[in-house]
């Protein structure tokens, strides 16, 4: 066959993957002249324009080349076999986003997913825009709202005439990301004292090259707060509160966190980990930081990195109060424990760093579903998710043996991924960070009575 004929065939392959790219995208296919001459490299161009709307261009407001309403409506229908929203008495809400096509609400009302709700819009003057727009709880714990010109506040409630709250709304109609890495911090309860492990968690971090850290707290002491308080005067740490009138189990509101956290960093930052507290990602044989290795990733498919586990087993509960360096050196879980596991399987418990604009649904160890990528074609696949291998980086789990009664019900399971052995904290950076815990440790508490 002659050269002609394959160079046809290539450009007609590159035309449809195209031409489908703009039907699932909204785009017209007067839009596209221009794109499509310029990759076959034709050089003829026309002077059309994309087409506009009062809200945002189709190809970011449409998802799957549908209204994004319709196209949450239709997951909410589908995932959870619903016919219609459900009914409920009250809702409680937590924060509200603005994005370039909507403004998001995030709730904290527990078993509320699949409910109808009605999203009321407030100007500058504390009255009421319009009449209230139907919306539901979907994914679990976010509402998704249509934006409204002069909204300046925004609140959810049960019925068009019922009594709600109006919530101030948090800018994220930002151009570029204020942070390349920036960090989810699972919330902080439990009777444990936990400015030590909060600091090194900090320091560590940094290290790694997080530049933000967004912290949850159920409860802490006064005493831990002296040290998150300090971390956010340095503008390192930003604090929330979850506080709500629904009794849940401390833990279980590790997933009101992850769904609030997933809005508030999509925009401000290109990527976001999750983690909790007693957790330490760090890069093994690569010899950059995190926030390098996400630096390097080209493939704008790819969405999310999870790193595997290996527990350390800690076997006590941390000290009350500072007394000095040499409790530091003696404490730190980092220099104190190193009876580890085998490394997990892949998937088993991991965690997770993520281009939050391209997760849809977050769980506590992954991603449970991506957006469709608006870019997808026979070049560019669906948004995925690739695994790194230990060689290049790992969680160390400093898992307490006894809150929670981990040590009687999950130790066994940890156990089929290899024989305890002892295992330590990069010894390349545990000089670093031993000499920043110290430092920030004595600033805050040195002269506390």
């Amino acid at each position: 066959m002659s050269k002609s004929f394959f160079a046809i065939v290539v450009i007609s392959l590159v035309v449809t993957s195209l031409v489908l790219h703009m039907i699932n995208t909204g785009q017209s296919f007067q839009s596209g002249i221009l794109e499509t001459s310029i990759l076959l490299g034709t050089g003829e161009t026309r002077n059309e324009t994309k087409p506009t709307s009062t809200d945002s261009s189709p190809s970011t407001y449409t998802i799957n080349g549908k209204d994004r309403f319709d196209w949450y409506r239709e997951q909410m229908y589908f995932k959870m076999e619903l016919n219609e929203p459900k009914i409920t008495s009250n809702i409680s809400t937590l924060y509200a986003y603005e994005f370039e096509h909507e403004i998001i609400i995030t709730t904290t009302s527990r078993d509320r997913m699949g409910y109808r709700v009605y999203c009321r819009y407030v100007d500058g003057n504390d009255m009421e825009i319009g009449e209230p727009f139907e919306s539901f709880t979907y994914p679990e714990y976010i509402v998704a709202c249509k934006k409204r010109k002069g909204t300046r506040k925004i609140g959810l409630s049960v019925e068009k005439n019922r009594d709600f709250q109006p919530l101030p709304i948090v800018d994220r109609m930002l151009k570029n990301p204020k942070y390349e890495l920036a960090m989810c911090l699972t919330p902080l309860y439990g009777i444990e004292p936990k400015w030590l492990m909060f600091i090194e968690l900090i320091e560590h971090y940094k290290l790694q090259g997080v530049q933000h850290f967004y912290s949850y707290i159920h409860n802490a002491s006064n005493y831990d707060l002296k040290v998150i308080n300090d971390y956010v005067r340095t503008g390192e740490v930003e604090v929330h509160y979850l506080l709500e009138r629904d009794e849940r189990e401390d833990n279980h509101w590790q997933m009101v966190h992850i769904a609030d956290c997933l809005i508030r960093s999509r925009g401000e930052s290109k990527w976001t980990l999750f983690a909790d507290l007693d957790e330490k990602i760090y890069m093994t044989n690569y010899t950059g930081t995190i926030r390098d290795y996400v630096g390097e990733v080209k493939n704008e498919a790819l969405a999310s990195i999870q790193f595997r586990q290996q527990w350390i087993l800690k076997t006590e509960l941390m000290p009350e109060n500072y007394e000095g360096d040499d409790q530091i050196m003696e404490w730190m879980p980092t220099h104190r424990w190193h009876n580890s596991t085998g490394i997990g399987d892949p998937g088993h418990t991991s965690k997770c760093i993520v281009d939050t604009s391209k997760v849809f649904i977050m769980w506590v160890h992954s991603v449970t579903e991506f957006f469709p990528n608006p870019n997808r074609n026979i070049f560019q696949r669906d948004y995925f998710q690739r695994d790194v291998e230990p060689k290049d980086g790992l969680i160390r789990h400093y898992r307490d043996q006894n809150l929670g009664s981990w040590g009687e019900i999950w130790l066994k399971e940890s156990l089929v991924f290899g024989p305890l052995r002892n295992t330590d904290y990069p010894e390349k950076l545990i000089g670093k960070l031993t000499e920043n815990v110290k430092r920030r440790a004595k600033y805050v508490y040195d002269n506390v009575d």
